[in-house]
């Protein structure tokens, strides 16, 4: 089970009606406990999400691993030139889902309707610091220098 970060002066919001996950297109609903809201870093506003519960636990659960088999396994060197710029996947994220408001950087925490915790949106697998910068050195070696 996730540790419950949550702060008791925030009020959470409810799904307005009609409200559907962008990816599976299910209702999101106060009768289905999938209503998920993210609080964005660092103006720590918080938003709706535009997924669903399991859609947005699955993303947290592949997104890294997914990035990784991607930068190597690609064949193409301006793919994994653009993975690697952005580097390896430390915070949930979707565009369309969790956009971003202007100044923010990341997703930093999830509020689930189901159990009215909150809790990190940190990707399973992910690594910060210098495990982070050792991993983006490693992943450098896949890129093939011509001349």
């Amino acid at each position: 089970m996730s540790e419950d970060l949550s702060d008791p002066t925030v009020a959470h919001g409810k799904p307005t009606p009609d409200m559907c996950c962008l990816c599976s297109y299910e209702d999101i609903t106060e009768e289905d406990g999938n209503y998920v809201e993210y609080m964005s870093s660092p103006s720590h506003t918080w938003s709706p999400s535009l997924f669903e519960l399991p859609t947005i636990t699955h993303l947290l659960s592949t997104q890294f691993s997914a990035y990784m088999s991607r930068v190597k396994s690609t064949d193409c060197q301006a793919e994994l030139r653009r993975l690697l710029a952005s580097g390896p996947p430390v915070w949930v994220s979707d565009k369309a889902a969790m956009p971003l408001p202007e100044g923010d950087t990341h997703v930093e925490r999830l509020w689930y309707a189901e159990d009215g915790k909150e809790r990190s949106a940190r990707l399973v697998g992910s690594v910060v610091g210098e495990e982070r910068e050792r991993l983006i050195e490693e992943l450098r070696e896949f890129v093939v220098v011509e001349g």
